[in-house]
């Protein structure tokens, strides 16, 4: 089993980042201040099972700044597994967020509460004047059939 896809949208200074990889990269090289440390940390919000909710609540600082969550918006991390079905173990880990043959999928998702989405489908809220800490929570979840890259904040 292997990591081939990440995806990151509004984190830290990943306003989008979609990359695909290889089965055998090991290691990420780049420049200080690059972002090589913000991957490491949205990768572990989605997959590291250990991670305490309170490190899985964002901060202002977590939010990429070309993003203004105070409007209705979503940090999502998305990472795609493939070649798991070989193995028994990694199966049971992958095959209940399946999306195609061999390939799985988990989400991390920073957006608005369920009720404050609610309310705005229900026009009793204009999606703005939101607080980060007080109307935005975190969903972790699999599979999908949808690109992650299309995944709207209110779907």
């Amino acid at each position: 089993m292997y990591i081939n896809r990440i995806v990151i949208r509004n984190f830290r200074n990943f306003q989008h980042l979609d990359v695909t990889l290889c089965s055998g990269v090991t290691c990420i090289i780049g420049e200080n201040n690059t972002g090589k440390s913000n991957l490491l940390r949205a990768l572990r919000l989605a997959v590291d099972a250990r991670l305490s909710s309170q490190f899985r609540q964002l901060l202002e600082h977590d939010i990429h700044s070309g993003i203004d969550l105070t409007q209705a918006g979503q940090v999502l991390v998305s990472v795609q597994f493939t070649d798991f079905k070989s193995n028994v173990n990694d199966c049971a880990l992958d095959g209940c967020c399946e999306v195609s043959d061999d390939v799985a999928r988990l989400h991390y998702r920073y957006r608005p509460r369920r009720d404050i989405r609610d309310k705005i489908e229900a026009g009793e809220h204009d999606g703005s004047g939101l607080s980060i800490t007080e109307d935005y929570h975190f969903e972790l979840t699999g599979g999908g059939k949808k690109d992650p890259v299309e995944v709207e904040w209110n779907v």
